[in-house]
């Protein structure tokens, strides 16, 4: 519980209006309070009653002005007293707070200020939607209608539209006509976008009414709304982003995401059916989700968009006030590619496909496609692949992914069908030299978060000196595989050592490496991380995820090694059942091995680190002898014991392990 300081005033959140959403810490202070002086206009008297001393001041500010306030703060809090200065929502936003802060710093007395429950995130959780849907919209604006009080220049309100973020509007509905023609005059909203007004949202008498900018001045006058109302505009509200294509998902969890916490699954062999069709799933919508997205604005590009869908497998997204026939007859389904026509425009179906993660295929000017993917860029190796071609197919530009994404490929693939010319235009391609990215996918291996990717790229098309490294412990068939990719770049060499590239003649390195990386190497160089290690785990009963994870990461640091070359984690029979360890394998995304106990029971004692599971559980040792079997290769850290677990890793000996373990 937080102690209140005697002669200090708590600028306290009291949240949108429900007395439960008043936080913790805000009823705490309110409860110990002298003075509790309120916002009784916005804060109802009961919520602030409920919680203050029974001999507590309460008074309601809606009829002081400031000097009035002012005193009641100063004379309190210089008496000794504790003071609860209570605002609705977050006092930060909208609180007048302000000029309070700055009279009670020239008075020399202490504030603090405990946030609330704002009303925009009051509105969204009664809506019951995201704010910040991926790869639709990221930004979230809190602003007001100017009214009264003019807005300063560069915040007018078609100013903020033009971002076509999601936007909260306070103080507007008196004035909703004039807020939509401002919004649609922004340029980034359509009549179609979506629109909320919540009124008095978490208050017993709370509503709300759902509309578009096209008929929301209508229904909010319908309803009578005049006050205590907010407007959110945002394509997060769209209904079919909660079901069918219109689905959007995260990178967060996305299984083939990698971060700091987890790693990405491998993917799926090639030729293997998709997840949904394993699961029994609707099996239209897998095969749908699987190939390209042609989307057109035209006639005639919506026509070529429905021929190139059933060509490569894909779907086809025209206007849906084009009346264009579906291609095929009657009797020729096999020609047939599913078709959707979309209502809004071509930007908007832009972003609300782009979540798919699928190629998407623009059949349209290269401006209106620059203009609907240029928000929506991350970063390379999370964004689908894009491609642009006029109407006639008579030209065919992957204008994103062209490596990560495959987007040259079926920039080809594409032209070859139209009669049309693929421009390809990334540097190694028109040199014959190979994709980096891509070339680490054709050995099965990792690429370190912490590369200097496209530096090293743009070095390696620029004929600039880059040394390589292999180390010694990578598999022997990929680094002659490696050797093979780069034997056509002239500027690559091979060098003894890592420290080699502190030179100042080397531009860049390219490291094949299980091991850390100096940080000054790491800034100029392409890191490989091949999956050469096994970490082997004997760990308590009830052991967690979190203690194993931390466990891991400590031994592979002390190790001096990566985790992003771990290949599997390997532990004994009796430790199969330990739901920890089921889950650290799945949240990095690699095999568990179970070594039976009668296999380690052949190993001798001797040849290990003592353990306790000699004398428990029968067994020369769990960590470090299940870690040797599985690697069927030497010993890089031995056994280091942790809270719950211990943690040994080998060196895995690619050629035998698979040997052993198929």
């Amino acid at each position: 519980m937080t102690q209140a300081k005697a002669g200090t005033v708590y600028f306290i959140g009291a949240g949108p209006g429900a007395a439960d959403l008043i936080t913790v810490r805000g009823r705490n202070l309110i409860a110990q309070a002298d003075l509790v002086l309120y916002a009784d206009s916005l804060v109802a008297p009961e919520a602030v009653a409920a919680v203050a001393r029974p001999d507590a001041r309460l008074i309601g500010s809606a009829a002081l002005h400031l000097d009035e306030i002012m005193a009641l703060l100063i004379e309190t809090a210089r008496r000794g007293e504790v003071v609860a200065r209570v605002h609705s929502g977050d006092p930060s936003i909208y609180g007048a707070i302000h000029e309070q802060m700055v009279r009670l710093e020239e008075a020399g007395i202490p504030y603090e200020i405990v946030p609330g429950v704002a009303s925009t995130f009051a509105a969204a959780a009664r809506l019951g939607v995201e704010l910040t849907v991926p790869n639709l919209v990221q930004t979230v604006i809190l602003t007001r209608a100017a009214g009264r009080v003019p807005m300063p220049p560069k915040e007018q309100l078609r100013d903020l539209a033009a971002h076509g973020a999601t936007l909260a509007i306070h103080l507007g509905v008196t004035r909703i006509r004039q807020v939509v023609e401002e919004l649609l005059a922004g340029g980034a909203y359509s009549p179609a976008t979506p629109v909320a007004v919540v009124h008095r949202v978490t208050w017993p008498d709370e509503s709300y009414v759902l509309g578009t900018l096209a008929d929301i001045a209508d229904k909010v006058r319908a309803a009578g709304y005049t006050r205590q109302a907010l407007i959110l505009v945002t394509p997060a509200l769209d209904p079919a982003l909660r079901h069918g294509d219109g689905r959007a998902v995260s990178h967060l969890y996305d299984q083939h995401y990698t971060h700091r916490f987890r790693k990405a699954a491998q993917p799926s062999p090639e030729g293997e059916r998709p997840s949904s069709l394993q699961a029994g799933g609707d099996v239209n919508a897998a095969v749908r989700n699987a190939g390209p997205i042609c989307i057109a604005v035209t006639r005639r590009g919506a026509a070529l968009a429905q021929r190139l869908a059933a060509q490569i497998q894909g779907e086809a997204a025209v206007p849906a006030r084009l009346h264009t026939p579906s291609q095929g007859t009657s009797h020729d389904t096999s020609s047939l590619a599913p078709l959707h026509r979309y209502a809004d425009s071509a930007l908007a179906e832009v972003r609300r496909r782009w979540s798919e993660q699928r190629p998407l295929i623009l059949i349209m000017a290269t401006g209106i496609a620059v203009r609907a993917v240029a928000p929506l860029l991350s970063e390379k190796q999370n964004d689908p692949g894009v491609l642009c071609l006029d109407e006639q197919g008579r030209f065919v530009i992957p204008l994103l992914g062209g490596h990560q994404a495959e987007a040259n490929r079926l920039a080809k693939q594409i032209a070859a069908l139209t009669g049309g010319t693929a421009v390809i235009t990334t540097a190694s391609d028109g040199q014959d030299k190979p994709a980096l990215d891509r070339l680490a996918e054709k050995l099965g291996w990792r690429i370190d978060p912490e590369s200097a990717l496209t530096h090293t790229m743009a070095r390696l098309v620029n004929d600039d000196l880059i040394g390589l490294w292999i180390d010694p412990r990578t598999p022997i068939a990929e680094v002659e595989r490696l050797r093979s990719e780069l034997a056509g770049c002239s500027n690559v060499e091979e060098i003894p050592n890592p420290e080699a590239l502190k030179a100042s003649h080397y531009t860049a390195g390219i490291l094949a490496t299980p091991a850390q990386v100096e940080a000054q190497v790491a800034a100029k160089s392409l890191i490989y991380r091949p999956p050469a290690l096994v970490a082997g785990i004997g760990c308590r009963r009830g052991a967690t995820l979190e203690a194993l994870e931390q466990a891991l990461r400590i031994a592979f640091q002390e190790a001096g090694l990566s985790l992003y070359s771990l290949a599997a984690l390997a532990t004994a029979e009796p430790k199969a059942d330990e739901p920890g360890l089921r889950q650290l394998a799945d949240a990095l995304q690699v095999p568990l091995h179970v070594i039976p106990a009668s296999r380690l029971q052949q190993l001798h004692p001797a040849s290990f680190t003592a353990s306790a599971a000699q004398e428990k559980l029968g067994l020369p040792g769990v960590a470090e002898p299940c870690a040797v079997l599985v690697a069927n290769g030497p010993l890089l850290a031995p056994k280091r014991r942790f809270d719950q677990c211990t943690v040994a890793i080998a060196l895995r000996n690619q050629e035998k392990a698979e040997e052993e373990n198929a």
